[in-house]
């Protein structure tokens, strides 16, 4: 269980956040302080991004008195939604995905419940030309906020990797934290073949066809990249981000190549 420092606020980073993290869907109708809500609205703007040309916008909706006008499937009724609009560019889902796992793990930094809500929207669906990508329901916990990064369902990392050298003790911990990244229908969607110094990142192919299904998959691929991010961060590796034209090339029967991540 992490520290709690004045004011119940935990004393771990973003990296630690990823391990105890999960989804709350309920919520007490306690009220998140002004001064915390401004807290999120200015650390959007000190997020990574991975396409920093993609226009993004941050938006609180207030639904403590029941008027936020959220709808859609698997809506959780919560005191607080946190949406992301941004322009409609290539890699536009993956870099709201990015970006608002960032947010959310800064939220259960400071002791606040979260969960992503993919089939559901705002009533407000664009804004100044940036369409709605995902919403969060947040606020405080009605239960426990934290679990077990052993408790996290998630397949092993012998299925969501090939290892074709010996991966030392960084590179496993860079992997763990991309197997514990949140994802649609927890789908886990993305493999990764595994050198000693780079990972070749695959994402599989969607089993439910159509334009929302991809959306969500990208924007999912966007939550893992961050923890990688996350992860390379905490050890001081420097992470690069390229391009194979290779792999970039190649049809694959079952997946579309994403990246190399090379860590030095």
């Amino acid at each position: 269980m992490p520290d709690l420092g004045q004011g119940g606020e935990s004393m771990m980073n973003l990296y630690e956040a990823i391990g105890c993290r999960h989804s709350v869907r309920k919520y007490t109708d306690k009220e998140v302080p002004e001064k915390l809500l401004a807290q999120i609205r200015s650390y959007f703007e000190k997020t990574s991004r991975l396409n920093d040309r993609i226009r993004t916008e941050l938006d609180i909706l207030d639904n403590t008195k029941g008027k936020a006008g959220v709808k859609g499937l698997w809506k959780a009724e919560a005191p607080y939604y946190l949406a992301i609009y941004s322009e409609q560019e290539e890699g536009s889902e993956r870099n709201a995905g990015y970006i608002m796992e960032q947010m959310v793990l800064y939220m259960t930094v400071k002791g606040l419940g979260t969960c992503y809500l993919g089939g559901s929207h705002p009533s407000v669906k664009s804004k100044n030309g940036k369409k709605c990508m995902m919403l969060v329901a947040f606020g405080y916990p009605e239960g426990r906020l934290y679990r077990e990064s052993p408790l996290a369902k998630r397949l092993p990392l012998n299925e969501l990797c090939i290892f074709k050298e010996e991966a030392g003790e960084q590179m496993k911990t860079i992997l763990r934290a991309a197997r514990l990244a949140p994802s649609a229908f927890n789908s886990q969607p993305w493999r990764f073949i595994v050198y000693s110094d780079r990972i070749y990142v695959f994402a599989q192919k969607n089993r439910i066809p159509g334009k929302s299904a991809r959306a969500m998959r990208e924007f999912s691929i966007g939550i893992m990249l961050s923890h990688i991010m996350l992860a390379a961060e905490e050890l001081w590796m420097e992470l690069e981000t390229v391009t194979d034209e290779h792999f970039a090339s190649k049809t694959y029967k079952n997946g579309d190549y994403v990246a190399t991540l090379s860590l030095h």
